[in-house]
């Protein structure tokens, strides 16, 4: 139930939420989210149907339960169901069959009676790499099993990350960031990635996440970060600032320091300088940074900028401008100059965020950019509250009059808003978690004459959202950057990826990583000028992130070709023990999420030698040796 419906039989037989009737599959997903519980068949029916119950809902009911025992358990007797009849009932009986809730569930009362307990932690995030019951994340059945997900998982990976910020950084820069697309409001998972990133001697990684709290907390609860928070900052930098310069004063004498400690120095003394620049809003602090940064969040983070910087992109053919993006010309053309309503679509990474913000910066006075809410939820309508701020027309005393009396706006007033915006573009990035009120709200706006553009991952994404029914005019979809946008050697480490142009440090004007994917059309944030561990983590992260919505064996396939290299469809079915069909299902995934590219003969390979690497670097030596042995035989 976490993530998407999966069955597993004893025999190994996989079926998927998507193989049962709607109906049947919100039957299971209310049983399973009260499991032990025995659920009365007017509650069943009340939590299935809501207002639209059918004639003989106890019928209708009865017969979702019995498809749900034939389909599930075929050849099982009633009575050895785990769906059980009881107390004119029914209940999902936990004893019958595992359920990777309920596990979750008992793991959870075991992390909050033993505080120290990391591997309670670890297995709390095992179980749960999406939140459940995503068919069905609009029911208000599946609400609370969600939000009670969500909480423990934020708590754990938070309690993961604190140990490792000194340990393992990138780990914990990793968990902290999972944490805060979680739940954008918590100021400990950006307090813990400022500590990660200082322990990496990343002073604008500090910067950078603390800029990414500052406007989470400003654009949807309209609050400053805490006293602690800002004190941190304040406490990281001064303590990176005097790192930095300590070899300075030892150099008469030469830097007696290990040889890894006198590396970074070295890189800090190559560094140029330029005027330190501060984006720290209402502290009002002047911030150290070491160079100049144009740093962007892909996939569900609205973009933020400490300066421009160029890249030097003309050395590859292609051309940058004086704010250092380049690529993407035509899709900013469609974007300015386009249809009523436009999508933008591509998987994490593909630099949705970046584009948009660039469309804003080249017209600031008619474009406005807010962010949807995510899979955390955010203040209804803060998406517009930010756009119409960025526009020089707020409309707050309207927002906050609707917010408060939890409805729509009304039509007079999205008609006031509407003739205030003539020729204005309102951009709403990752927004594909709108819910069915501010859809509607855009659809008005857009009749009225706004222009409206909207980001997403796929089509597919939005397939059961409210987000559906705003018909686009235009759908542009991201493909990976080319040969004429950045030199051979980034565009081989990163594949056109742009969240991994950055992650390369494929920069070459003195621009740091974080400009380079900018530059390039969007990066992720951590993506880390050419840092090994940053880039590993950002290559993994992105990933796991394009793969989490497909089959098993995807993954098997991208540690396959990670171990081994270029390979054929069958060698891939024969060194992996997969089936030529599944082989051949999870490849086209793959090579559509611009994670495989395709040779002749049937042969596939990583895109990116950076994810490659990253992949490669699970895989252990005896584990590649007998992988190597089974395709030598098969």
């Amino acid at each position: 139930m976490l993530g998407q419906i999966e069955i597993i039989d004893g025999d190994g037989r996989r079926m998927t939420g998507d193989d049962l009737p709607r109906r049947a599959r919100q039957v299971l997903g209310v049983l399973a989210a009260r499991h032990d519980r025995v659920q009365s068949k007017d509650a069943l029916a009340d939590a299935v149907w809501g207002v639209d119950l059918p004639g003989n809902a106890t019928a209708a009911l009865e017969h979702y339960v019995s498809v749900l025992r034939r389909a599930l358990q075929p050849g099982v007797p009633t009575a050895r169901s785990f769906i059980v009849t009881r107390a004119g009932g029914y209940v999902f009986a936990t004893d019958r069959a595992r359920l990777d809730l309920a596990e979750l569930r008992a793991a959870a009362k075991v992390a909050e009676r033993r505080p120290g307990q990391l591997d309670v932690r670890e297995r709390i995030v095992e179980l749960a790499p999406e939140l459940p019951f995503v068919e069905d994340e609009y029911a208000d059945w599946a609400a609370p099993a969600r939000a009670e997900v969500k909480a423990v998982l934020v708590a754990a990976l938070l309690d993961l990350a604190e140990p490792a910020a000194a340990a393992d950084p990138a780990r914990a820069l990793r968990l902290a960031r999972e944490a805060t697309e979680l739940e954008p409001f918590t100021e400990r998972g950006y307090r813990l990635a400022m500590v990660a990133g200082a322990a990496l001697g990343r002073a604008d990684e500090v910067v950078r996440w603390f800029d990414l709290c500052r406007r989470a907390l400003a654009d949807d609860l309209g609050i400053a970060p805490s006293a602690d928070t800002t004190s941190l900052r304040d406490r990281l930098l001064a303590e990176l600032n005097t790192a930095a310069a300590r070899p300075v004063e030892s150099a008469p004498n030469g830097d007696r320091r290990r040889g890894g400690d006198r590396r970074k120095a070295d890189r800090r003394a190559a560094v140029p300088t330029g005027p330190a620049t501060s984006d720290a809003g209402e502290s009002g602090a002047a911030e150290p940074v070491e160079r100049r940064l144009a740093v962007v969040r892909e996939a569900g983070r609205e973009h933020s900028r400490e300066a421009g910087g160029e890249t030097g992109r003309q050395a590859a053919g292609g051309s940058a401008d004086a704010a250092g993006f380049v690529g993407r010309r035509g899709e900013l053309a469609a974007l300015r100059d386009g249809p009523g309503v436009v999508h933008v679509v591509g998987p994490a990474g593909a630099g949705k965020s970046a584009l948009l913000g660039r469309l804003r910066d080249e017209a600031p006075e008619r474009v406005g950019l807010g962010r949807g809410p995510g899979p955390g939820g955010a203040l209804r309508l803060g998406w517009l509250r930010t756009a119409l701020h960025q526009l020089g027309r707020p409309a707050d005393r309207t927002l906050d009059a609707a917010m408060h009396e939890r409805r729509t706006l009304h039509p007079a007033e999205l008609d006031a808003i509407a003739a205030e915006l003539g020729g204005c573009v309102v951009a709403v990035d990752d927004a594909e978690h709108l819910d069915a009120d501010s859809v509607s709200e855009l659809r008005w706006l857009r009749e009225r004459g706004v222009r409206v553009v909207v980001s997403y991952r796929y089509p597919s994404a939005i397939a059961d959202r409210p987000l559906h029914a705003l018909d686009a005019d235009l759908v542009l979809r991201l493909d990976p950057l080319g040969e004429r946008d950045l030199p051979v050697d980034v565009l081989q480490a990163s594949g056109g990826i742009p969240a991994l142009v950055a992650a390369t440090g494929g920069a070459t004007g003195g621009a740091t990583g974080e400009a380079a994917g900018e530059a390039a059309g969007g990066a992720t944030g951590g993506a880390a000028g050419g840092d090994p561990a940053i880039a590993e983590a950002v290559a993994m992260h992105l990933a796991r992130q394009r793969t989490r919505w497909m089959p098993p064996a995807a993954w098997e396939i991208l540690r396959l070709t990670a171990a081994l290299g270029t390979l054929r469809v069958e060698q891939l079915a024969a060194a992996g023990g997969l089936d030529l069909d599944e082989v051949l299902a999870a490849v086209d995934r793959l090579v559509h999420a611009h994670l495989l590219v395709e040779g002749p003969g049937g042969s596939v390979r990583h895109r990116s030698d950076l994810i490659r690497s990253a992949v490669a670097a699970q895989i252990s030596a005896a584990h590649g040796h007998h992988l190597r042995d089974r395709l030598a035989t098969a």
